[in-house]
């Protein structure tokens, strides 16, 4: 399906956006309509990339079994 724009709104962009299109669409030999659309999908491309949650790093049983002397050995070494 194809749908047009019409140009009215996007004469309501900012006169500076319009030109910074204008020029980088001259600048890499694409028509404006061309240049718009792959904003379009860039813009959309970015939004749909998943925000990043931070999750803390698993953590992990350790296997090492200390015996209460070791422990009490390691404490008075300073290690524990």
């Amino acid at each position: 399906m194809k749908t047009s724009l019409n140009l009215r709104p996007i004469a309501d962009l900012p006169d500076e956006l319009l030109t910074e299109i204008k020029i980088l669409a001259a600048q890499e030999r694409v028509t404006l309509k061309d240049l718009v659309h792959e904003i379009l999908r860039m813009g959309l491309r970015a939004r749909q990339v998943p925000n990043r949650v931070w999750s803390p790093p698993a953590t992990y049983r350790s296997s090492l079994k200390i015996s209460r002397s070791l422990l009490s050995q390691m404490r008075k070494e300073g290690r524990a």
